[in-house]
């Protein structure tokens, strides 16, 4: 039993250390920005874009295998107190420090109200 453990263990580690995790679990949400900075990783020369939609917390990150290599104008676009449909892929694991990651948007129109004049 213990060896299945393992082994489980050593694939999920495997798995989400390459980075396949990060390309499952597609969902498409609405999104209002509250907030976005910048993490930069101690020791690491590399950047971590994050928004923060009303208290969950997305990643904007390039994805290799999905084409995708424009996380930088992504981040830069997504204005705070907009509203915006995104779809993310991924999984929140706050003990590996994972987050989904946002791979589109598209803004949403506040509608009118159709009783203003």
């Amino acid at each position: 039993m213990k060896k299945i453990l393992v082994i489980i263990a050593i694939i999920f580690l495997t798995l989400s250390c390459t980075g396949c995790i990060g390309y499952m679990n597609e969902q498409t949400t609405t999104c209002e920005v509250k907030d976005k900075w910048v993490k930069r990783p101690s020791g690491s020369e590399d950047e971590l874009y994050l928004v923060n939609c009303g208290g969950t917390i997305y990643k904007v990150s390039d994805l290799l295998f999905k084409g995708k290599f424009n996380s930088a104008d992504i981040y830069g676009n997504l204005e705070i107190g907009k509203i915006y449909e995104i779809t993310t892929t991924g999984y929140r694991w706050s003990f590996f420090n994972e987050y989904q990651n946002i791979n589109s948007y598209k803004e949403i129109e506040e509608k009118e109200n159709k009783w203003e004049k």
